[in-house]
């Protein structure tokens, strides 16, 4: 099992999306100046067209879902310069996608580079609290989990919804490394999908990922 180094530090929790937060802290409101920046039209087409970009990867037949919601996650409070720039931080945009009788939690997270640069890389669709390395350690764990659903050899993976399930009964409680958790991760693999189950367990040098394929299903068509 990989052990990625990682220290959870979700913040705040979307509360009308349903997604829940691994911290124990109060919200981080967002400032009118941050607020004010992520108003600006280049910034909600560059979102909006980073989230419609996801759903067609998830939903190749149907191009024109609509945004019904778009709420903010502040993970790090942003500086910003004198022009109402942040210069530096880390927040996620989350919204509620809908088309074609379908709906994603879609999420862009906000960084900057040690440089100075500031990004925008899409997440993972859905309500799983990792962060995005937490995420990227994970996917090998959920291509795995699919093993004795997808055909052999099968190169075609793609992760399509997460889900929290919640926090496991087991190992502690609180310190450094917070509680262990389980999610639900939705996976198409080669034209077969399935739900993977994966459990995540921080300590104070990172986050053991397991993927048992015993509790792996397959997604009924």
């Amino acid at each position: 099992m990989m052990k990625p180094v990682f220290l959870m530090r979700i913040i705040a929790a979307v509360l009308f999306l349903g997604l829940v937060s691994a911290a124990k802290a109060d919200p981080i409101p967002m400032s009118p100046e941050l607020k004010a920046f992520l108003m600006r039209p280049e910034q909600r087409q560059a979102v909006i067209g980073e989230m419609g970009q996801q759903w067609r990867t998830i939903f190749e037949n149907c191009p024109s879902p609509k945004l019904q919601g778009m709420n903010v996650l502040i993970s790090t409070l942003p500086k910003l310069d004198s022009d109402g720039t942040p210069v530096s931080g880390e927040w996620r945009m989350v919204g509620r996608v809908e088309g074609c009788g379908e709906t994603r939690i879609l999420s862009v997270e906000y960084l900057f580079t040690q440089d100075g640069q500031m990004k925008r890389l899409a997440l993972l669709p859905g309500t799983t609290v990792a962060n995005l390395r937490l995420q990227h350690d994970a996917l090998m764990y959920a291509a795995a989990g699919m093993a004795k659903l997808s055909p052999k050899d099968c190169k075609d993976i793609k992760d399509i919804d997460t889900k929290f399930v919640g926090f496991e009964d087991t190992g502690p409680t609180s310190g450094a490394g917070g509680r262990p958790w389980t999610e639900e991760w939705t996976v198409r693999a080669c034209g077969v999908t399935g739900i993977v189950t994966m459990h995540f367990a921080p300590d104070p040098t990172g986050t053991t990922i397991r993927a048992s394929l015993s509790e792996t299903r397959p997604v009924n068509p």
